[in-house]
């Protein structure tokens, strides 16, 4: 399923210079596959596409006192396979080490926290796909959707306390009733159709039977409609944006919608 996504961040630039790291470019793996790309600061300045550790995909640029903009485009192929009809449990102390991270505590994901509520909720079956459906539809159904609610810091403990967040919250409050069961789990930025109003998503991915698997616990939108751009242990390492100097914050505008049939023709990679 190809899917357009895009964004448009503008920023006053008040010292003499600002570093910036972009982290809105989508990730190219095998269940995403970029069609077509573009990139446009405005004014225009050099600015260069990096890889990171865990593969995302970051824009670095430094920009001088004034106004910038960054617009963003891309369309992308999205072919997510199918979960098992069941997934039993792998062995934790089996798990490569770059995976066993994600059953950690984080700064945002207070697991530790959670063990005897997890396993009270969500711990009966074998099936772990089955139990990370579950713990997503609790979120959704407990917790309420109130947008200036947090300012951006509230952690799963506050949210489990206030019952009240936006999909970031909702995102680590999953994340760290995943891990309570050991199943290592991990925060996921980027692009979703159908959200209203859009706006850049929060999801996750739990590591289920030998691969990550995408779960969406705020709106239940499917996994072959979202796009991921960054990923990490919470939203502390999974920003969508670095940036060093001081700054102003301007407007935001996102878009993800299904691609018409002559975007979807696009092909290469351009940038402006």
């Amino acid at each position: 399923m190809k899917i357009a996504v895009g964004c448009k961040l503008r920023y006053q630039v008040v010292a003499p210079s600002a570093s910036f790291t972009f982290n809105v470019l989508v990730n190219t793996d095998p269940q995403q596959q970029l069609v077509s790309e573009s990139v446009r600061c405005a004014p225009e300045v050099p600015a260069e596409i990096a890889t990171t550790s865990k593969g995302d995909r970051v824009l670095r640029t430094e920009a001088p006192t004034g106004p910038f903009d960054l617009v963003y485009a891309a369309v992308v192929d999205v072919n997510r396979p199918e979960m098992p009809p069941l997934v039993p449990a792998d062995r934790p102390g089996r798990l490569p080490l770059n995976i066993l991270t994600y059953t950690l505590p984080s700064r945002y994901c207070e697991s530790d926290r959670f063990g005897p509520t997890a396993w009270e909720l969500f711990g009966t079956g074998e099936d772990r796909a089955e139990q990370v459906r579950a713990i997503c539809a609790w979120v959704s159904e407990n917790i309420e959707y109130a947008p200036g609610s947090t300012d951006g810091r509230t952690s799963a403990w506050d949210v489990w306390q206030t019952r009240k967040g936006v999909c970031r919250d909702y995102t680590h409050l999953a994340i760290a009733l995943c891990r309570a069961l050991s199943i290592p789990t991990r925060y996921v930025g980027g692009y979703a159709v159908g959200l209203e109003p859009m706006n850049f998503h929060a999801c996750i991915e739990a590591y289920l039977g030998g691969g990550w698997r995408l779960f969406d616990p705020t709106d239940g939108i499917a996994p072959g409609l979202i796009v991921e751009a960054t990923r990490g242990r919470d939203a502390s390492t999974a920003g969508l944006t670095t940036i060093f100097g001081r700054i102003l914050t301007g407007s935001v505008h996102v878009e993800c919608s299904l691609a018409p049939d002559p975007a979807a023709q696009s092909t290469g990679i351009r940038i402006e």
